[in-house]
């Protein structure tokens, strides 16, 4: 996950907002604690999604105390007490990490080749670690590397198939360890967070893999998108495909079953991917303004 799955701030009450944080910065010391400081540079808004999303749907109560950032003294922060499934989601982390690291050492591209061979060793090191507490995500996450691997392999893979294997390794983490109707809804709403994502990504980069030579889902349908009616086109198409799926999360959004942080939850799946879409898609059309078409029911 790459940092697209993040609260929209304007459309947060502010005891959201504050709890929001709270998680994110609890998942920052869970990877300080369990691994180094090192791994806290990996954290991402993503994970605080998986986080959340996973507190918000277990038994136990979550506690917060008010504590003070250890890289900034002066500002205090609220920690949350519930540390199984913080833990749990550090371990997803540095697995997630540690293929991408290995992905990038198989890139094209030089500049991240470079950067994956500086971190590999460290990289490496916490998930040895990692797979010793968490064999069950690794063993997800690694059948969904070799998964990506193919289909990107394959001639002709179309969009489908080849954001198939990272929709269904998150879907599959995130209901990890629930049984029934919640795990059945937990991994629906993790797959089709995971596969808009992957869409989205795959179009914020389209270019740079078109100049790289790197695999893109979209070369043989827009091989060429220099003029603007090709852009147009391109962003219509993707939107096309992120509403159809914004849509689906949001119905496994209101399956789920909620025990706290329904609004947090609800304000990153409807306005935070809503946000994200069209900040990338404002590359193709110039409109920042625009909305998907996913209005909800009142």
């Amino acid at each position: 996950m790459l940092g697209y799955v993040k609260a929209f701030k304007p459309e947060m009450k502010i005891k959201d907002y504050e709890l929001y944080r709270g998680i994110y910065c609890s998942l920052c010391r869970a990877l300080g604690r369990n691994y180094s400081p090192i791994a806290q540079l990996f954290l991402s808004y993503d994970f605080a999604f998986a986080a959340v999303l996973r507190l918000a749907v277990s038994q136990d109560c979550c506690s917060f105390t008010q504590k003070r950032c250890p890289y900034n003294p002066a500002k205090k922060c609220m920690i949350c007490g519930s540390r199984e499934e913080l833990d749990f989601c550090s371990h997803a982390v540095i697995i997630t990490v540690f293929y991408k690291v290995l992905d990038n050492l198989h890139d094209k591209g030089l500049k991240s080749k470079l950067v994956a061979m500086l971190i590999y060793p460290v990289v490496w090191l916490m998930h040895k670690k990692a797979v010793r507490l968490a064999p069950d995500a690794e063993k997800i996450v690694a059948e969904s590397m070799k998964m990506q691997s193919e289909a990107e392999n394959k001639s002709g893979a179309g969009i489908d198939e080849a954001a198939h294997p990272s929709a269904d390794a998150l879907g599959k983490i995130i209901s990890l360890g629930f049984e029934g109707e919640k795990k059945k809804s937990l991994y629906s709403l993790g797959y089709m967070v995971g596969r808009f994502v992957y869409i989205l990504d795959a179009a914020d980069d389209f270019e740079d893999d078109i100049k790289s030579g790197n695999f893109n889902p979209f070369k043989e349908s827009f091989g060429d998108i220099e003029n603007s009616e090709c852009r147009k086109a391109f962003a219509q198409k993707i939107r096309e495909m992120l509403n159809l799926t914004h849509s689906n999360a949001l119905d496994a959004l209101d399956e789920t079953e909620k025990n706290r942080f329904e609004d947090i939850l609800e304000n990153i799946v409807f306005d935070g991917l809503v946000h994200s879409s069209n900040a990338v898609l404002s590359k193709y059309t110039g409109k920042t303004g625009e909305r998907c078409n996913n209005e909800k029911s009142v």
